[in-house]
């Protein structure tokens, strides 16, 4: 069983490089390793599927979700994790390396993690990609839970 719950918001941190998952600004597509400011690019919001036990990613800051560039049968090492329209299938694990706790993302039946490139470079914009499983802390996302909520509600809080 996973640290994370359904429907919760999480930041995920590279436990190697200590960036996290960023949906870039500049195109809101790429995803990349960027220093944490808090921002809904930042924030993804975890849905489990009960029925193949799978979780989807979607963003809090837009309406996309973590996915792959490409079709997921020509998924290998270097493919570009983006941003996606659709509900995109990941399995997700608890670490199985020693003395790194966190979330292990896998492509949904293929050996593939969610990586942060170059073992895990900690400059800003370093790419996510795909990498066949290995143990490397650049493979392993601590999720730290984040509390959001909408404009609606922080204008209701400054009343």
């Amino acid at each position: 069983m996973t640290c994370i719950q359904n429907q919760r918001i999480y930041t995920l941190r590279n436990c190697q490089g200590g960036t996290v998952i960023d949906l870039s600004g500049g195109d809101n597509y790429s995803m990349i390793g960027y220093r944490d400011h808090n921002g809904p690019n930042q924030a993804w919001i975890f849905h489990h599927n009960d029925d193949d036990d799978t979780w989807s990613i979607k963003s809090v800051g837009a309406d996309k979700y973590l996915g792959i560039d490409g079709d997921v049968n020509d998924a290998g090492n270097g493919t570009r994790v983006v941003a996606v329209s659709f509900p995109f299938k990941w399995d997700i694990k608890n670490s199985d390396i020693q003395g790194v706790e966190g979330i292990r993302i896998l492509l949904h039946g293929h050996k593939f993690s969610v990586d942060l490139s170059d073992n895990g470079n900690a400059t800003e914009g370093t790419p996510i990609q795909l990498w066949t499983r290995w143990h490397g802390a650049n493979q392993i996302w601590a999720p730290v839970e984040r509390k959001w909520c909408s404009v609606k509600e922080q204008n209701s809080y400054a009343l």
